[in-house]
């Protein structure tokens, strides 16, 4: 996907350029090792957007699809990741072909 007024400062992270209201999409496909409740979420500058944070309790071997999309204002600077995070410390292993997508979209 082309990007427009954005930039990839570090790795596997989105830096906005504009402030505005943009579109947030997220989808990240995983499997553990163990059973757990594993959490994700976007996170805007180090810190979890709250709607954006998922958890389930997961079974081993099974793979399982966390997805979302919200409109969030946003800052020029912001920079946008994902986060995985558990209670225990688990192997997690990301689903074949496209494991992970966050798209951010200015709308307004």
């Amino acid at each position: 996907m082309p990007n427009l007024n954005t930039t990839y400062v570090t790795q596997n992270s989105i830096t906005v350029a504009q402030s505005g209201t943009y579109e947030i999409n997220y989808l990240i496909s995983v499997t553990v090792a163990i059973g757990t409740t594993l959490t994700i979420a976007v996170r805007n500058n180090g810190t979890n957007i709250p709607s954006t944070v998922i958890s389930r309790t997961l079974s081993v071997g099974t793979n399982t699809t966390y997805s979302g999309s919200i409109i969030s204002t946003l800052t020029a600077g912001n920079t946008l990741d994902m986060a995985i995070s558990a209670l225990i410390a688990v192997g997690v292993t990301l689903g074949t072909g496209t494991s992970a997508i966050l798209t951010v979209k200015k709308i307004s």
